[in-house]
């Protein structure tokens, strides 16, 4: 059986909804795909550290609005994911970015794109993400697909989960605005809405 776009989309959406530990979650995310096509990589896949990451994206994320207070008039924050040129080590990286805009709509990701908060300091490079390109960069077949929805699954389901349990210091995003909506995704792609910070 092959992968299916819309049905790996039905089944991260489900997955996601049940607000499960990102753990389990990250496991049914795996449990899902290897089944479609079993291969060797799940294995790999399945034994990335996706808790201990939390607490340094949780310190991220406070730094940078600490940092660079969130003004007035802000009604959502969209965390980008990208990839970046690390001059180092001569090869690209996944990072995610904060930024913040005026307006907002959950069916469409126009207003990420008119952002008018935005941190010098704002990307973050997440250890998990460059683990699971490296593991399945090896398969060329399957990296158009998993490079898309297994970066995705993963940031959405560990930022919700932040946002909803990690005792994040809320206070530090709400200093000039009542809430704020989350939204999490690649630029001009697919996103997630996440839990909003109120």
């Amino acid at each position: 059986m092959n992968y299916s776009e819309d049905k790996s989309w039905e089944h991260f959406e489900s997955v996601f909804n049940a607000k499960l530990p990102v753990k389990e979650a990250w496991g049914k995310i795996i449990d899902f795909h290897e089944q479609l096509k079993p291969k060797k990589y799940w294995d790999s896949l399945r034994q990335l550290e996706v808790e201990p990451e939390q607490e340094e994206i949780k310190e991220w994320m406070a730094d940078i609005v600490t940092l660079s207070p969130i003004p007035k008039g802000i009604a959502a924050l969209w965390i980008g994911i990208t990839k970046i040129y690390d001059e180092e080590d001569k090869k690209e990286l996944y990072a995610i970015y904060l930024s913040g805009a005026k307006s907002y709509d959950k069916d469409y990701i126009d207003w990420a794109v008119k952002s008018t908060y935005k941190s010098d300091e704002n990307f973050g490079i997440l250890d998990v993400l460059n683990q699971m390109d490296e593991i399945i960069k090896k398969d060329k077949d399957d990296y158009s697909f998993l490079d898309w929805i297994l970066p995705l699954a993963y940031c959405a389901l560990t930022l919700d989960e932040i946002i909803r349990t990690k005792s994040m210091n809320k206070q530090h995003f709400l200093k000039n605005n009542p809430k704020l909506f989350v939204t999490v995704g690649f630029d001009e792609g697919d996103f997630v809405n996440l839990t909003s910070i109120e």
